[in-house]
């Protein structure tokens, strides 16, 4: 058995180095890795969702690489870690649109090469992240040094793996899992991967030949499950002798082990807002074993110099470039589609309403974007603009503005983003200084003579209107319950828990519930218009 020394993986700062010793086994495709500290913990992310650093979205962001470094090496301070992720880590979705695959190509991967910077070790890809195919995970591979976790692989060669790992902390003997239920997949992958529970009955004699008894109390078996929490529930009903379920996919949230018999099951919520942390005992159990870490920003603090503030700086420039370049070669809105009616076209009859909306953030919330340096964010701008890949609407920034001369639109976007210097936050402004805001950039459109504006929250974001209002049959037929629905559901698409989480109701813990109608109406009624 080969034994060899690990090297440190953070940018030049020991963040995760709680393995001194890995034992390469050739036969059982596993790690053994022996920590020599007196205290340990597995900390966990999942469903990171190609998300690097926060939007500025948020009253209060969350995430960020830098913010989970500063974490990291707080945690460092007081004991070993091992950090491992249960998947939809790379990419926000299973699908990628061709038209943005450079760009979350580019995302993807240096999403992995930061997370093996902060030292992550084992991967449990999920089904976000098989969404360029095996071809894509192999290139990852190339340029970090975490490995992936699969356990339920139906062929050991489709890619390089390891099938299990051993940790010994003290008289502790952890055996770790890793397992993609093919359920969840696109079903050109599920023949790929046996059923959880069909690999695990092949895997406990392999345990046991490796020194797993699962009566002894030491021995602790752990899965990182990229399955659900319905299907983490059967597993762990199934196989009773299993301590620990790490989850994902379902983005459920546990403020507490959901118990099934012995067995633990914990889930963390998405896009490194929270970092789970399961600590592993010595002789003397500890009460409550699992907790959560809220990724706040002044988290990046506790790392001083913070190399991941650099990493995330050329990221942003980096993106913008191949995201400038990407909608280059985007087909604009077609031209003979009636377009979508913007604020202005509202204004002049409903101008109490006009006049509620002009001192809200909606109005120039597509600022929220420019101060951030994400207005070609494409996941971004849906929600800071109205008609996003709509007919009528526009397909991507490039597009957005539709003005007298078109070749104008750069020296457009630099005035406007002048008006905003100096400006962090467009929730925390005052009313006054939204309208002053807003009045200027009416000024630049006025100035550059711009036809169609479907930047900031408008009109048609929250209300439903038939395109030949106020001249229309039948468009006000709908009760007020169903308009309430409508307005509703087109609020919640955006105010969602992650981005939104004062509109929704709080546990014991702080953390956002299911949405209360009676709280939706009122933070509804704080952002509406007046009545008619």
């Amino acid at each position: 058995m080969l034994k060899k020394i690990l090297s440190t993986i953070a940018l030049g700062a020991l963040l995760t180095s709680c393995e001194t010793l890995i034992g390469l086994d050739q036969k059982y495709n596993t790690d053994e890795i022996n920590i020599d500290k007196p205290h340990f913990s597995i900390v966990f992310s999942s469903s990171i969702m190609g998300e690097t650093h926060p939007c500025g979205c948020r009253h209060f962001p969350l995430g960020g690489l830098p913010q989970v470094a500063g974490l990291f090496s707080k945690l460092k301070k007081e004991k070993e870690i091992l950090y491992v992720d249960t998947g939809d880590t790379l990419f926000p979705s299973s699908v990628i649109p061709k038209h943005l695959q450079k760009s979350l190509t580019f995302a993807a991967m240096n999403l992995a090469v930061g997370l093996d910077k902060l030292g992550l070790q084992y991967m449990v890809p999920g089904d976000h992240d098989l969404a360029l195919g095996w071809g894509f995970l192999r290139n990852v591979q190339e340029k970090v040094k975490f490995q992936f976790l699969l356990s339920n692989l139906s062929d050991e060669n489709i890619i390089k793996h390891k099938k299990y790992v051993i940790l010994e902390f003290g008289e502790k003997k952890i055996f770790l899992l890793g397992f993609l239920d093919p359920t969840t997949l696109q079903q050109g992958f599920q023949p790929d991967f046996l059923t959880p529970e069909k690999a695990l009955e092949k895997i406990l004699p392999e345990l046991k030949e490796q020194g797993y008894d699962n009566k002894n109390k030491n021995h602790l078996l752990f899965a990182l499950s990229h399955a659900g929490m319905d299907a983490d529930v059967e597993l762990a009903k199934k196989f009773p002798q299993i301590s620990w379920v790490i989850g994902s996919h379902s983005q459920s949230f546990t403020n507490f082990p959901n118990e099934v018999g012995q067995t633990k099951l914990v889930q963390v919520l998405s896009k490194n807002h929270y970092i789970g942390e399961v600590m592993i005992p010595t002789k003397v159990e500890i009460e409550e074993p699992f907790k959560y870490h809220e990724i706040r920003e002044e988290l990046k603090k506790e790392l001083e110099p913070n190399p991941f503030i650099a990493f995330i700086d050329e990221h942003k420039t980096q993106i913008e470039r191949i995201r400038d370049d990407e909608q280059k070669f985007f087909m604009t809105a077609s031209a003979s589609a009636q377009k979508i009616k913007t604020a202005q076209s509202c204004l002049e009859c409903h101008t109490d309403q006009a006049d509620h909306w002009q001192k809200t953030p909606h109005s120039i919330a597509f600022a929220t974007l420019l101060i951030n340096n994400e207005h070609n964010n494409t996941s971004c701008i849906g929600c800071h603009s109205v008609g996003m890949g709509k007919d009528g609407g526009f397909i991507n920034f490039k597009d957005i503005v539709h003005m007298k001369d078109q070749s104008k639109s750069d020296n457009y976007w630099a005035e406007v983003k002048k008006a905003f210097t100096g400006v962090e936050s467009i929730r925390k402004l005052k009313k006054a200084d939204v309208v002053k805001l807003g009045t200027k950039w009416a000024a630049i459109d006025k100035k550059f003579e711009v036809t169609t504006n479907f930047a900031n929250v408008q009109c048609l974001n929250c209300h439903n209107q038939h395109q030949d209002h106020p001249f229309s049959v039948g468009e006000g037929e709908k009760t007020p319950e169903q308009r309430h629905m409508e307005i509703k559901n087109n609020c919640l698409s955006c105010h969602t828990k992650e981005q939104s989480p004062e509109w929704y109701d709080k546990d014991k813990n702080g953390m956002s519930l299911d949405a209360s109608d009676s709280k939706i109406k009122t933070m509804m009624k704080s952002v509406g218009c007046p009545a008619k």
